[in-house]
């Protein structure tokens, strides 16, 4: 499986085209397994609800990577009827056990994603309903925006200036840390 780093490098990416590797997507798969069995069609809506509509992997990823799942021994498939139900094994909960960083951090971004989504489609009409939808204050999201737009402003930054600013980010990166882990 990639590195959690990747999913740093993607951003809020909040466009069409592919929003996860292979190896993230599967490793998402194998979170769901883990609540219970699904079989391909249970999965694909199970993305599209957690993301609010942000990622449903198609028919045409998704299966594939069961299928690889499958091969790899951390999932098995039981059919019921004419639908395979795929289920967690215990190599299967061993390797999300091993990569549980990455897959939580995974699963926020979907969660993140849908709660962006909500936002946007609230906030045009009312502020207060995207508060309720997604239970961020105005305040936080303009605070957000804030330090994006900073950052964008300094992409051009000497490496001085770079350093002094990723000190910053990372102090307050680790108080937010913190801070949410009591």
């Amino acid at each position: 499986m990639q590195a959690a780093s990747s999913i740093a490098r993607r951003g809020n990416k909040l466009t069409s085209g592919r929003k996860f590797s292979s190896d993230e997507l599967r490793l998402m798969v194998l979170c769901f397994l883990r609540e219970s069995p699904a079989h391909g069609y249970d999965l694909i809506k199970r993305f599209d609800e957690l993301s609010h509509r942000y990622y449903s992997p198609s028919p045409g990823v998704l299966y594939p990577a069961l299928s690889q799942l499958e091969q790899a021994g951390l999932a098995r498939v039981e059919l019921s009827g004419k639908r395979k139900n795929y289920h967690l094994t215990d190599a299967g909960a061993a390797h999300l056990h091993q990569h549980n960083e990455q897959a939580r951090t995974l699963m926020a971004v979907l969660k993140h994603a849908a709660k962006k989504m909500m936002w946007m489609a609230q906030a045009t009409d009312n502020e207060q309903g995207a508060m309720a939808a997604t239970g961020w204050l105005p305040e936080y999201v303009e605070a957000r925006k804030a330090l994006q737009k900073a950052l964008l402003a300094s992409s051009d930054a000497s490496h001085d200036e770079q350093r002094r600013i990723s000190q910053i980010l990372l102090q307050a990166a680790n108080a937010i840390q913190h801070d949410s882990a009591q």
